[in-house]
Formats: C-alpha cells, structure tokens, sequence
C-alpha cells in the first residue's frame, strides 16, 4: 500500500454489481453535498461535482468496455474514502496541514468562488489522493496484466463529462462561473478534457513511483509538494496584476453566489456520454 493508515480500506459492498457500488459512492456524496448547502458551506460545490462525476462512471459501467468493471468500482470507493477521511479529519479539528487542509480553510473564509471550490477540490483530490488509491486497489491484474487499460477508459469517460459538470455548478450556485472559467485561464487547465486526463495519467505515473522503493521517498515529497503549490498560485498568485484581477474575481463571484434553498438535491442536467 502506499502509506500506512490505520483504518481498514473501504470496500465495495457485499452484494451489490459494481454499477450499484458507485451508485451508492454518488448517492454517499449527495447526502454531503445537501448538508453542505444546508448549512452554507462551501464543500458543497467539490462535493456535488464529485457525486455527479460518480453518477456518470455508473451509467457508463455497462458500456464503456472496461475489462473489470468491480477493479473500476473498487478504485472508485476507495479514492472516494480519502476525501471522506478528510471532511471527517476537519470536521474533528484533526486536519492541520497538507493540501485538503489548505482548501478547506480557504473555503471556510469565504476567500474562494465557486469556480475556485471546484478546482481547488479536484487538484487536492486528484494529486494528493488517487496515487494512493492506486497503490491501495493495486495495478497489476491477477493474470499478471497491467490495469492501465481499464484506467484510460476510466479517464476517457470522466473527461467527457467536465463541461455538464461546469454547467450544472453555473445553474445551481453560480451563473458567472462561464466567464470566470475564461479569466483563470490556465490555472484552472484540470476543468479541460485534456487538463483531466493529464493530471490522472500523472497520478498513475506518481503511484508507480511509490511502488518502488528507490523513488517513494521524492515521489511522496512531490506528491505533498505539487497540490500546495498549485494551490497557493490560486489563492495568491505571484504576479500583482493576477492578484488584483482574482480579487475582483471573487468579490463578483461572491455577489453572484447562490446558496439552494431546496430540502434535497436536484439531478444534474447530465446529457447521456457516447458509449
């Protein structure tokens, strides 16, 4: 495994199809991302984009072509596990440092847009968690065979569905988030097709470094490294200009910002991927 956690790995459900795992995985997030609005907290815009993510693996599962649909489910909930493992960490005041720390905290001082909630989110999850997740469900197949193919399918399916992800954000909490989505420009490149692939295709990349023992002490280091780093360019760009420029960002971001009032969480307007 790639580090050592006292708590046992979350496991696919007895019972159910793997389809069924994931459906739940979205159903989990769901209920997060309505307690989040409920009490108008900003985890609710990662935590519904990460529910609808989930919503859309479900619906591909049975046509994607992927050769063990239950490895797919399984890195499904265990990557999901460490962003739960981390609300639950902040939540108990136990989540001081690292990069889910930094982006809880930004959110808790209502320094970030929406479009910020998303991107911060997804770069903390993607580089700090899935390596380790990959470590965890393992890479290698019982046959001997690599995962990978599996794992681009994967990709393949989730890039796809980065712009109704987007889409649904703007018409449920913010409708500037179009234009503020072409102002950040490359900062926020992990919301493209391609920026998606990338930083996955990179994280497959870091969990093999883990795996041997001659790299996993930088790999790690890099791993802790990168998503602070990207961070803080976000938060507080070096460039004055930039810095200006995201501060009237948020501030307009701000004013749009729309909080639900609804008692559950409504579908997201998902069109149906090309199988």
């Amino acid at each position: 495994m790639a580090d050592s956690r006292k708590t046992a790995l979350r496991s696919i459900r007895p019972g159910l199809t793997p389809q069924a795992s994931i459906v739940a995985l979205a159903e989990e997030l769901e209920r997060h991302a309505l307690t989040y609005e409920r009490a108008r907290d900003a985890r609710c815009v990662f935590a519904r984009s990460y529910a609808n993510m989930s919503r859309v693996l479900a619906a591909s599962v049975p046509r994607a072509g992927f050769s063990d649909p239950a490895w797919i489910a399984q890195l499904a909930v265990t990557f999901a596990d460490y962003y739960f493992r981390a609300l639950r960490d902040q939540d108990a005041g136990m989540l001081v440092s690292g990069a889910w720390s930094t982006v809880f905290r930004a959110g808790q001082q209502r320094r970030t847009s929406v479009l910020e909630d998303l991107v911060l989110g997804m770069t903390a999850h993607i580089v700090n968690d899935l390596p380790r997740a990959l470590c965890d469900v393992g890479m290698i197949g019982p046959r001997g065979e690599s995962r990978i193919g599996d794992y681009n399918l994967l990709n393949e399916v989730l890039a796809q569905a980065i712009e109704d992800i987007q889409y649904d954000l703007s018409r449920r909490y913010d409708p500037l988030l179009g234009l503020l989505d072409r102002l950040y420009e490359s900062y926020d490149e992990i919301l493209t097709n391609y920026g998606l692939r990338i930083s996955r295709a990179t994280a497959w990349y870091n969990a093999q470094r883990l795996l041997d023992p001659a790299s996993r002490a930088a790999a790690l280091g890099a791993i802790a490294r990168s998503p602070e780093i990207t961070l803080r360019e976000i938060l507080d760009p070096p460039l004055p200009t930039l810095r200006c420029l995201f501060r009237a960002v948020r501030l307009l971001s701000r004013k749009a910002r729309r909080w639900p009032e609804a008692t559950s969480l409504e579908a997201a307007d998902l069109r149906p991927l090309a199988s």
